[in-house]
């Protein structure tokens, strides 16, 4: 079965070797590759998944231009890139005309890494501009092992932008809301949201992840790893283990994938 990986992430060579003990030490995490392009392809080869989606993120609004550039430069047929944006760049507007041009049709936002709430109504015209561009809006949604709360991207504060955005096309990572899923259920299942599965397995039983899956619609769940920071291979296991049956696996696997970034069909 074809498999695509859509929660990736790598970072420059120069740079790989101080962020990755970096954030092992504030997460607690242990990364499972060297965070290069070239590891994540290794690591990608040696659990059968054929192209993946690559999320990285602009930590200030002054680093926008530079990581965009920079990853339409090292984009691959494997491995689609999506943008970077900074709710807080005072030319956000500029920003995501460029995203455009460059090619991107999927951003990432990290509201602890960047300092923001979804829910502040201040963004709102940067969120209405994204809406209306059709760029699908990745967040890393729920707490995040590296941050205290409050958090800016719960699934409450998700559901108020969808609320107040109509048509945006939130992609909620980590289930709907990592340790967040009780909220998730209450505020987002079943809604016009898409999720994928990186960083649920252990943390919750497999009966939840099978039935949150199949409660908010197979159609908008997708295979995910967050890889360096979770195994690949392992993960794939995982899925597999949840016994969906060939139809909704492969839904997970590629075939949501493709319908919502084509660029993801392996060449």
């Amino acid at each position: 079965m074809r498999i695509i990986d859509f929660h990736c992430h790598f970072f420059p060579d120069e740079l790989a070797g101080r962020a990755i003990p970096r954030m092992e030490a504030s997460s607690g995490c242990r990364a499972f590759t060297d965070g290069t392009r070239a590891g994540l392809l290794r690591s990608m080869d040696r659990a059968g998944i054929e192209s993946a989606l690559v999320l990285p993120v602009a930590t200030n609004p002054e680093k926008v231009s530079s990581v965009n550039r920079f990853s339409a430069s090292v984009a691959e047929p494997r491995l689609v890139i999506a943008g970077a944006l900074h709710p807080k760049s005072p030319v956000w507007a500029g920003d995501i005309k460029e995203v455009i041009a460059l090619g991107f049709k999927a951003v990432k936002l990290h509201p602890e890494y960047q300092n923001f709430r979804a829910d502040e109504p201040e963004y709102l015209p940067f969120f209405a501009a994204l809406r209306d561009s059709g760029l699908l809006l990745v967040f890393h949604a729920g707490q995040d092992l590296s941050y205290n709360p409050p958090w800016g991207g719960a699934p409450s504060q998700l559901a108020w932008l969808l609320d107040q955005l109509p048509g945006i096309k939130i992609f909620a990572s980590h289930l709907g809301g990592y340790r967040m899923w009780d909220e998730f259920e209450r505020c987002l299942l079943g809604r016009p949201v898409y999720m994928d599965t990186s960083f649920s397995f252990g943390e919750i039983s497999d009966e939840r992840i099978r039935s949150l899956i199949v409660r908010h619609g197979p159609d908008k769940v997708f295979f995910g790893t967050d890889s360096p920071w979770l195994d690949q291979k392992t993960e794939v296991e995982n899925v597999l283990r949840l016994g969906l049956g060939a139809e909704l696996e492969e839904k997970l696997f590629n075939g949501n994938a493709i319908r919502l970034l084509p660029e993801l069909e392996s060449p």
